[in-house]
């Protein structure tokens, strides 16, 4: 009996492997291995860790100051504008329904300071995020010119952020995870993804997909 079993365990494994170098090959052939996409998110999540979108929107005075300044600020800002995440990727098919890869992510805040006494102004207040984000994607649909996906990124954020001549750099944690994501096309694609994280919560570009070609 375990003679038998191991027979069929052996025989299984030899068709499974037979199987799997018949098949693999074709998604292969069909599906662009390599993709490279530029994609622009919305500005949501990423400002609103700094408090920016608020103060643009809603036109808040937040004092910059000490605890004990709080109530007497010596200044304070309004009208702070940030652009939206732009976002460099690249992505590995290691798998038909597997991907593997990163993106690089900017986005800009700019604002001024005043003087909360008589409402100078003083100096303008400029931010740099750049954020990494290495990613893994899941793709439940592939066709040829139509796959649909979900995935999740996490890394770090960098920000520079400059006043009145001084730079000072922060580092935060940062995340993004695509709940619903579609791209058409087969090597010049458009995709558009919905999430939330850094790059916000919903995110539209254009990438190429492309193979690399092996020496003969």
């Amino acid at each position: 009996m375990k003679k038998f079993f191991l027979v069929c365990v052996l025989f299984l494994m030899t068709a499974f492997s037979g199987f799997a170098q018949e098949v693999e090959p074709e998604w292969r052939e069909l599906f662009p291995r390599h993709e490279f996409s530029l994609g622009v998110g919305d500005p949501w999540m990423a400002s609103f860790q700094r408090h920016s979108i608020w103060d643009k929107l809603l036109w808040d005075r937040w004092p910059n100051g000490s605890l004990n300044e709080w109530f007497e600020p010596t200044t304070y800002h309004t009208d702070y504008v940030a652009t939206c995440p732009i976002s460099l990727g690249y992505m590995f098919r290691l798998r038909k329904f597997l991907w593997l890869g990163g993106s690089v992510s900017y986005m800009g805040i700019f604002g001024k300071v005043y003087d909360a006494r008589n409402g100078d102004y003083l100096y303008n207040h400029t931010e740099t995020q750049v954020a990494f984000l290495p990613a893994v994607r899941f793709s439940y649909l592939n066709k040829k010119y139509v796959t649909l996906y979900s995935g999740v990124s996490t890394g770090f954020l960098l920000n520079f952020e400059k006043d009145a001549g001084n730079t000072e750099v922060f580092f935060h944690p940062a995340f993004q995870v695509t709940a619903f994501g579609v791209s058409a096309g087969y090597r010049f694609f458009g995709f558009t993804e919905i999430g939330i994280g850094y790059k916000g919560y919903i995110q539209a570009g254009i990438g190429y997909r492309f193979n690399v070609k092996k020496d003969e």
